[in-house]
């Protein structure tokens, strides 16, 4: 018996055994890596928090987006994803990028019960709704949060947005349904009060669709009148009562009765966020009354 032949039947390794063994190896190997992985994006992680504190955003999530794709699949990495997102949105206004970063966390069924869930759905919204104005997506977005039963508020805000969209879309009978169910559905909310003020801004704007301010347009002009009225009369304390005045003062004069009018945008010169507009306003009633008295 040769020696090699010797060292083999001293210690056999049946082919099952084998390939046993050699799983067992992978195995190790794998795992080594996985928690190289794990320590590298841990690292990264820190790395990126201290960048973040010194003010160096840009840094910061590169380190974070290191971070994601050494634990794509961790609580690091995702966490670290979200931190990205955040820092894109307020501090560098890469909000395209943002929104991919917050869609890949959301839809990531290992956040389902991270404390950052809830937060990256509503960025997911601000950005659609006030960042990108990709408004037919908001809508899609919003009526699916609606569906997670948000908080009373929240709820009212959402609906709020929804109704905003639409009337960016000039899609006004679908903004003043949004509107209006505000103040049926949470009438509590500190968004009943944005929202009666939409409904007035609403059919004031969709009066302006009819330049003649005759027929349809007067009708509308008049509930647009009859909304701010309402509006005034439930909060007359609000911030909002002079532009509600001067809603109705927009109205008037687009109806033609310009007396009514100027003494409307004169009752609030004092008061109205932008006084010039108001001088403005005035100056042009007074050129259009001269020009008919000629």
């Amino acid at each position: 018996m040769t020696q090699v032949q010797h060292q083999q039947t001293k210690h056999p390794l049946s082919k099952g055994r084998y390939y046993r063994a050699r799983s067992v190896l992978s195995l190790c190997l794998a795992l080594g890596v996985i928690g190289c992985s794990a320590n590298g994006a841990k690292s990264h992680y820190i790395l990126g928090e201290k960048l973040w504190n010194d003010g160096k955003y840009a840094a910061a999530v590169s380190e974070f987006e290191r971070a994601t794709v050494q634990d794509t699949r961790g609580k690091i990495g995702q966490q670290a994803l979200f931190r990205a997102a955040f820092t894109q949105v307020f501090f560098l206004s890469h909000y395209s990028e943002a929104l991919r970063k917050l869609q890949l966390f959301v839809g990531n069924p290992i956040n389902s019960d991270n404390p950052n869930y809830w937060e990256a759905q509503k960025l997911i919204g601000e950005i659609l709704f006030s960042k990108l104005e990709q408004y037919d997506q908001a809508i899609q977005h919003y009526q699916a949060l609606l569906a997670k039963k948000p908080t009373e508020d929240e709820a009212a805000e959402f609906t709020v947005r929804i109704g905003k969209s639409h009337f960016f879309r000039a899609e006004f009978d679908d903004a003043l349904k949004a509107f209006r169910e505000i103040s049926k559905a949470h009438p509590k909310s500190s968004w009943a009060e944005r929202a009666a003020f939409e409904v007035g801004v609403t059919l004031y704007t969709r009066g302006e669709q009819h330049p003649s301010g005759h027929g349809q347009a007067h009708e509308t002009y008049q509930e647009a009148i009859d909304a701010y009225e309402a509006f005034i009369q439930k909060y007359p304390k609000s911030t909002l009562v002079p532009e509600a005045k001067f809603g109705m003062a927009s109205c008037l004069e687009e109806m033609d009765q310009l007396d009514a009018a100027y003494n409307n945008y004169e009752a609030i010169k004092s008061t109205y966020p932008s006084p010039k507009v108001v001088q403005i306003r005035l100056a042009r009633i007074r050129e259009r009354k001269l020009q008919r008295s000629r």
